[in-house]
This record gives C-alpha cells, structure tokens and sequence, in this order.
C-alpha cells in the first residue's frame, strides 16, 4: 500500500528511492554492493543497523556493518509499507515498515518485519542515505506506550 507524502512531489528522491528498493533486494541475498553505493561515503553517515548492535559512525563502520548484516541473508525478498516522510531543502526522511523474507543466520527461512527510519542528504552527485535505524520493535513492549 503506497501512503502518499511529501516525498512525492520530488521525482529525483522517488527516483532515488525506488534505486533503494531495488538495492535492498540485493541486499536480502547477501550482495549489499548496490546498497553501499546509495550511502553518502563521508564521516557523518550514521547507521542503527535492524540485526542490533553499536550505533555505527562514519563511512568506513557503516560499510563494514552493512558487509555484515547482508552477509546474514540468503534468498530473500523484501517489501516495505510507507508510513510517512518529508523532503526539504537538501535533506529529506522516509518513515516505514519493511519485511524481509529469507534465510537470516543459520536459521531457516524466516519473516523478519522491520520499523525503519532513513534521513537523505542531497550532495553533489544527487540523494544519497546518510542515516538508517532499523528495528524490530513492530509490538509494543508489556509497559505502557507513551
């Protein structure tokens, strides 16, 4: 279900984006090396990655993590639902839920459902991610949601 948001009235972000999903399949069989290239590659770039772990700074971590975590997928397939998003001048969000279908780990196939925030940066060559956090946390916990 495609929710409509602001993002839409850039056609180069939802170019961009489309780019993302495409990459993210890739990504779900453990080849991340179209989804490295959508990040910007310099020492701002953040990612909170949805297999858990340390907050991953600079280019160099985020590379190595994303190395890892698709490392942890085989023959998967990925679809996402849009929740939200905004674009501005030069930098832009996307708020989603994404599910991922594959063997994850050593484990049989498996569903994994993901909350996911990404934050755009318009350089010089065009949109790329600068910020990823992915988690699994879709049910709330037995505590009061505030």
């Amino acid at each position: 279900m495609k929710v409509p948001t602001a993002i839409d009235a850039d056609p180069e972000l939802c170019a961009f984006i489309t780019r993302i999903d495409a990459a993210q399949e890739e990504f779900a069989h453990g080849r991340p090396g179209d989804f490295k290239a959508l990040w910007s590659h310099t020492g701002d770039v953040t990612l909170s990655g949805g297999l858990g772990g340390a907050v991953e700074l600079g280019w160099d971590k985020v590379a190595a993590r994303l190395d890892w975590a698709s490392s942890n997928y085989a023959d998967g397939n990925r679809s996402n639902q849009v929740i939200g998003g905004s674009v501005g001048d030069g930098l832009a969000y996307l708020v989603r839920k994404e599910i991922i279908e594959a063997k994850i780990g050593d484990a049989a196939r498996s569903r994994q459902e993901l909350r996911v925030t990404m934050v755009f940066r318009r350089d010089n060559d065009g949109w790329r991610i600068v910020h990823r956090h992915a988690d699994s946390q879709i049910s709330p916990s037995s505590r009061s949601a505030s």
